[in-house]
Order: structure tokens, then C-alpha cells, then sequence
């Protein structure tokens, strides 16, 4: 499930970019549409293991898909967050990808994100 994990963040890091780079108008829409069709896919996924029973890795294969969804529902959030506050928190190390979506790294970083969300 990990290398899943680490594809859905490169796949929204090289959305994140493309839809940067050549869209003429917001590209938050079309970021927001395509996170969206992900989660749809997840979601559809977890309900046709859910409709076959038996399988023994069903829950762990549930919960990973679960924690993908979740991380998708982030990227979508903190594209909607101002620039700055996303951007000064990612570049200055204060969230991470983890798995399953970004956490904060530590309690510096807290502080960290205060103070970028009180610029703004």
C-alpha cells in the first residue's frame, strides 16, 4: 500500500504543476474535479471489496483506501488555502507527506503555520 501511497502523492504534486503551468483560469477548479474523480475511483473500489466477502487482506486493503481518500480530501483543502500559508508551510519543511495526506512534522512547525496564517 505504500507504493500506492507514494504514487497518489506524486500524481497530485504533477497535477498540482501541470494545472499551474497551463491552465488560463483557476486551476483549484479542475485540481478539485480531478481529486474528486480519485476519490470516486477509491470509493468505488472499496465498495466492490465490500460486495465480495471472504478475502482475508479486505480490511487492511479498506483501510488503505480509506487513508488515500482522506489524503485526497487534504490536497483539495489546502489548495483552497491562501498561497502564501500553503506554500510557507510546505517549503520551510513544517508538513509532510506522511501516508496519508501532510502532518506536521513538529511543534516548531506549529508555530510556524501560526505565524504564515497570521500574514495572510
Amino acid at each position: 500500500m505504500i507504493e500506492e501511497e507514494e504514487r497518489a502523492c506524486d500524481y497530485f504534486n504533477e497535477l498540482k504543476l501541470t494545472l499551474q503551468m497551463f491552465c488560463l483560469f483557476p486551476w483549484t477548479d479542475l485540481f478539485q474535479m480531478h481529486a474528486e474523480d480519485f476519490i470516486q475511483e477509491k470509493l468505488s473500489e472499496a465498495a466492490s471489496i465490500m460486495a465480495t466477502p471472504g478475502i482475508e487482506e479486505d480490511p487492511i486493503h479498506l483501510h488503505g483506501l480509506r487513508r488515500l481518500v482522506a489524503s485526497a480530501i487534504q490536497e483539495v483543502e489546502l489548495v483552497q488555502q491562501p498561497g502564501y500559508a500553503a506554500t510557507c508551510a510546505k517549503e520551510d519543511g513544517a508538513i509532510v507527506w506522511d501516508g496519508r495526506g501532510y502532518a506536521i512534522k513538529n511543534s516548531s512547525a506549529t508555530s510556524l503555520l501560526n505565524t504564515c496564517s497570521e500574514l495572510i
